[in-house]
């Protein structure tokens, strides 16, 4: 049974390491990139219960970063960004560290 556990969260957080990955390809702006490969490496290394908290700052990162592309009339930026962080919403809801509004 908690091998079964173990490997959940490990998909888990290898999921959402992976979506934040693709996050990284479509910023457009050095801060960004930082702050996505922070928190790669705080989801390689954080406890499962910990996974939320880099759900939702990776989920206001990407929100921020649609938002910049859109102000300042970047389309194809936006709708790349907002690919991914659809996908990023959907498996954060699907896996539980989201809560869906």
């Amino acid at each position: 049974m908690w091998g079964a556990i173990v490997m959940t969260w490990h998909y888990i957080a290898g999921e959402l390491s992976l979506l934040l990955g693709e996050l990284q390809g479509v910023a457009r702006d050095d801060l960004a990139v930082r702050r996505i490969s922070e928190l790669r490496n705080e989801v390689e290394a954080v406890p499962f219960s910990a996974l939320a908290g880099v759900a939702a700052q990776s989920l206001t990162l990407a929100d921020d970063m649609c938002r910049l592309s859109l102000a300042i009339g970047d389309s194809r930026s936006f709708i790349e960004q907002l690919v991914v962080c659809h996908e990023l919403w959907s498996f954060s809801v699907s896996a539980g560290l989201v809560v869906e509004d």
